[in-house]
């Protein structure tokens, strides 16, 4: 029999010190705006359907790539059956002795909402004797395994809904409507034809990637674009009944493709130009260190000046920690920008304490 729950929904599962330090740092980078409540809540929800934890669920999906391989085999349905048993067998007893095996913790408590009240506390729970008809137990086995994955991993399973959608979008040739939002937490609806959901350099975060306009806008005012997945604010995909076609040209794709080679995926908006950059000897030493979201360089002129082709925004990320190490040559528009920036960081610096 299921434990019940009590009256005021407060549910007490036991976590190890990792995870806690995930699921922190993770609702501040993909979920600030619900409390620790409500982000648990939100992801409890969304892993059911994903991960191994949820254990008749993730045999189900084994069985049915295991019977789709097998098709092939011309075997009699019986022989099809035990094979297929065969396989699944020591996957069941993995899942089952992976359900169990996460280290102890300490006590975190959360108000659980109605929906994972239905779906945690259901009679019927289907992986009930798996965990010994304890749903706190299955709640700690689901957010232990997310725990376990890596920063792509999670944000992924997290944003899987939105992931979903971007892909039927290309698959089908539609239109994706994305919202963003600025520091001024004003909100910008934008229309893209996708090309694909990529990795950044460092292989931490996801970007939709594809040609993109502000909502209503016309196709000849699309640019390459590229927007960081955990940041966008919605996602959904435009019926073609309201919409112009969102499928791209093998031209298009070739020339995104081409942007992909040449500039990092978290810069592809805007144009290239070139950037020319003086680093003093310590300077050169850290352009050698420090790789991510470094520019290409073309080459260095003969009076040592560093040549470089990338979009204003990666010169600014790249450049702007190096401080008094890089002076920025050409163009006047960033180095006016690196002036006014320390400029106003030397200000408030030499500011009186209040």
């Amino acid at each position: 029999m299921v434990q019940e729950l009590n009256t005021e929904h407060k549910q007490r599962i036991n976590l190890t010190s990792h995870a806690r330090d995930i699921l922190r740092n993770d609702r501040e980078m993909f979920a600030p705006h619900l409390t620790s409540s409500g982000f648990i809540n939100e992801l409890l929800a969304r892993l059911v359907p994903q991960e191994e934890a949820s254990i008749t669920e993730a045999i189900n999906k084994r069985r049915q790539y295991i019977m789709l391989r097998l098709e092939k085999k011309n075997f009699t349905e019986q022989t099809t059956e035990e094979v297929c048993s065969a396989f699944l067998e020591p996957y069941r007893e993995s899942l089952k002795e992976k359900a169990v095996s996460w280290p102890k913790g300490t006590s975190v408590i959360f108000r659980l909402n109605n929906q994972n009240t239905e779906l945690f506390y259901d009679p019927n729970w289907p992986d009930a004797a798996y965990y010994g008809h304890k749903p706190s137990k299955y709640m700690k086995a689901l957010l232990e395994e997310y725990a376990s994955h890596n920063l792509y991993e999670r944000e992924g399973l997290f944003f899987h809904e939105w992931i979903t959608l971007a892909e039927a979008a290309r698959n089908t040739g539609k239109l994706l409507r994305i919202v963003t939002m600025n520091r001024k937490e004003e909100r910008y609806g934008w229309d893209l034809r996708v090309y694909g959901i990529l990795p950044n350099e460092a292989g931490l975060f996801h970007y939709i990637v594809g040609r993109s306009v502000r909502s209503g806008g016309l196709k000849s005012e699309e640019s390459i674009s590229s927007f960081r997945l955990s940041r966008l604010k919605d996602v959904r995909i435009m019926s073609s009944e309201y919409s112009r076609s969102g499928s791209l040209s093998k031209a298009e794709t070739r020339e995104i493709e081409d942007r992909i080679e040449n500039n990092q995926i978290q810069f592809l908006v805007g144009e290239n130009e070139e950037f020319i950059i003086a680093l003093t000897k310590e300077g050169r030493q850290f352009y050698r260190q420090i790789q991510y979201m470094r520019p290409p360089l073309s080459y260095i002129d003969d009076d040592g000046y560093y040549h470089f082709n990338c979009t204003f925004y990666q010169a600014f990320q790249y450049f702007y920690r190096f401080g008094e190490r890089a002076k920025i040559i050409k163009p006047e528009l960033l180095k006016n920008r690196f002036l006014d920036e320390y400029r106003r960081a030397f200000e408030h610096y030499n500011k009186p304490e209040e």
